[in-house]
């Protein structure tokens, strides 16, 4: 193998190495923003919250497992497993590619919907349908949808307590933000965030891809 080709190699190698850690990243946020939502679920007609968080640990998933088994194919300087990786790393280019300018473009939309899920939650508010707007209180640590004024008694969940039964401060929950906005701030803040993360990532795959193709061209050259 020439210079340039074992240039190529090592380069890969450390791009490698580089994603493993970047789909650890992902999977790691993709968590915190599951646990921050709590048991929060879809309603009707509108779209579950948990999908983006979902998607981005299956996304973080894949790269993990492909970069990983791209630095061992790399070491072990097979081209067929490096024309394997190359367009499992264009795949990706494309699919990350897609997730970021749907994102870009739906994102006001998105968020509104969001909105109108803490719409749909306030109105089925109730024991039948397990008080969805308690979840919402204690995992975002707000109070009504527009604000404590909405209740004609405060919840305990708007003072953190998951007990119902317990009584709930006005020094507290005064305090607490509307759930509509915290709600859809929240999503706003995170979607910006994992729009650009994914442009960026998606660049860097396209670089890893047109190097893969490079090196397994020289193998098998060689």
């Amino acid at each position: 193998m020439n210079c340039l080709s074992a240039t190529f190699k090592y380069l890969l190698y450390l791009l490698n190495v580089v994603f493993v850690a970047g789909g650890i990243l992902l999977i790691v946020v993709g968590s915190i923003m599951l646990s921050s939502m709590g048991t929060f679920g879809s309603f009707s007609d509108s779209i579950s919250t948990q999908t983006i968080p979902i998607c981005i640990i299956v996304l973080g998933c894949v790269i993990f497992i492909v970069s990983f088994f791209g630095c061992c194919g790399t070491i072990r300087e097979n081209s067929c497993c490096t024309t394997i990786y190359a367009v499992c790393m264009f795949i990706l280019f494309v699919l990350q590619l897609t997730l970021s300018i749907w994102i870009f473009v739906q994102n006001d939309k998105f968020v509104s919907k969001m909105g109108e899920l803490v719409d749909t939650a306030w109105t089925q508010n109730d024991a039948t349908n397990g008080y969805p707007m308690d979840v919402l209180q204690l995992s975002f640590q707000c109070c009504g949808k527009t604000g404590y004024q909405d209740y004609v008694t405060v919840p305990a969940s708007c003072c953190g307590y998951s007990d119902r039964t317990k009584a709930c401060d006005v020094s507290i929950y005064s305090h607490r933000p509307p759930c509509r906005q915290e709600f859809t701030d929240f999503w706003r803040s995170n979607t910006r965030i994992i729009s650009w993360s994914s442009l960026v990532i998606a660049l860097f795959e396209l670089g890893i891809f047109i190097i893969s193709c490079c090196l397994a061209s020289a193998m098998r050259k060689r």
